[in-house]
């Protein structure tokens, strides 16, 4: 599972920097760009993934880029896993940028 989570951040770093990735549409991004990583996963696994994403925040962060694309996987994840059931650490990632995370807040109805 890590692989799949290394290349959907690798995806969110590339929107992150205005870049379409390689394999995806060049008219724009949406969160399309991870469905070819995420089409086979089911409720369980995408809260898996996402709980990996969450994990991973602090390092994503501490890199110093664009955090636009890490925001819109996790809202993806977040959806996909059609549970408002938060992760560890969900609350910290969105207190830490809440202009990136308007949809986080709305799917999980957070006040903050």
């Amino acid at each position: 599972m890590n692989v799949c989570v290394d290349q959907l951040l690798d995806i969110a770093d590339a929107i992150s920097r205005g870049e379409v990735p390689e394999y995806q549409h060049n008219e724009c991004f949406t969160s399309g760009a991870f469905d070819l990583l995420l089409i086979n996963a089911n409720e369980a696994k995408s809260f898996e993934l996402l709980t990996d994403v969450c994990r991973r925040f602090e390092s994503v962060e501490a890199s110093g880029n664009n955090m636009k694309g890490y925001y819109l996987l996790v809202s993806t994840l977040a959806q996909q896993t059609k549970t408002t059931e938060m992760p560890p650490g969900m609350t910290a990632l969105i207190d830490a940028h809440p202009e990136l995370s308007h949809d986080i807040k709305q799917w999980y109805r957070y006040q903050g």
